[in-house]
């Protein structure tokens, strides 16, 4: 699909960093897959302790969230785990956390590969936001499972190098154009389009920006993140500059 309908035209596929980013990618894949829920399952369980609740209610939900038909709770947890999400989102984009989130921001030459370039610690303070809530409010895990696989993929397809913006459709659904203006320098579009899936969040709270008929051409961020996934590791335990947060304030980390 990028090379048939590439928004920048003329981008590598082996280009500056792709070797940095497979790394990431079976990184990532032990981060989101193994790691993240185990850390999400500890953070939930003084729930089932404290509710005298069996471990085995931890895959098929509990309460009243539980006796939702399946379907109705897979939907409730796309629309409900997408708001969540937002916000988390957001708050990655602030002075405490905008160091870790750095490293996602900082691919140039943005494609399907970047969505990989994600710090386990932004993946898993991820999960703890927006996975964690839905179990503990009695949602069957298995509801968030079954979603995993469309969410994976969907995040490649908005990373992706491709001319998609959905056109009228826009303010329904993300599409590639719509995200890749989140990674933009451009400043217009600085903090702004945090929606994974709905974009009616970045509408209801002022973060909405796609302007019919442009699409975003230079990516990345100001901030020195370096190459290499050892150096980007460890990069947000390094001094980070000013900058503008999620919130629209003006912040400078210190990590």
């Amino acid at each position: 699909m990028e090379r048939l309908w590439p928004q920048v035209k003329g981008a590598r596929t082996f280009r500056a960093g792709f070797g940095a980013d497979v790394v990431w990618y079976l990184v990532q894949s032990f981060v989101s897959r193994l790691l993240a829920p185990w850390v999400v399952f500890f953070f939930v369980l003084p729930v089932f302790v404290l509710g005298d609740l069996p471990l085995e209610d931890y895959w098929v939900g509990f309460g009243p969230a539980a006796q939702l038909p399946f379907a109705v709770q897979v939907a409730c947890v796309f629309v409900a785990g997408d708001f969540l999400s937002y916000w988390q989102h957001r708050l990655f984009h602030t002075q405490a956390a905008w160091p870790i989130h750095a490293v996602h921001h900082s691919s140039e030459q943005l494609d399907w590969l970047s969505t990989t370039r994600f710090h386990p610690l932004n993946e898993i303070g991820a999960q703890l936001i927006y996975v964690a809530p839905l179990i503990a409010l009695g949602f069957s895990s298995l509801a968030v499972v079954v979603l995993a696989p469309f969410t994976a993929t969907y995040a490649v397809l908005l990373h992706a190098n491709i001319n998609l913006s959905f056109g009228p459709f826009r303010y329904v659904f993300a599409s590639p154009t719509f995200h890749r203006w989140h990674h933009t320098k451009t400043a217009e579009a600085q903090n702004k389009n945090f929606a994974g899936f709905l974009p009616v969040w970045d509408v209801l709270f002022g973060t909405f920006y796609h302007p019919a008929g442009k699409t975003p051409q230079q990516f990345g961020i100001d901030e020195a993140i370096p190459e290499g996934f050892w150096a980007q590791l460890f990069s947000p335990f390094r001094a980070q500059p000013t900058r503008l947060d999620g919130f629209g304030s003006r912040t400078r980390s210190e990590s």
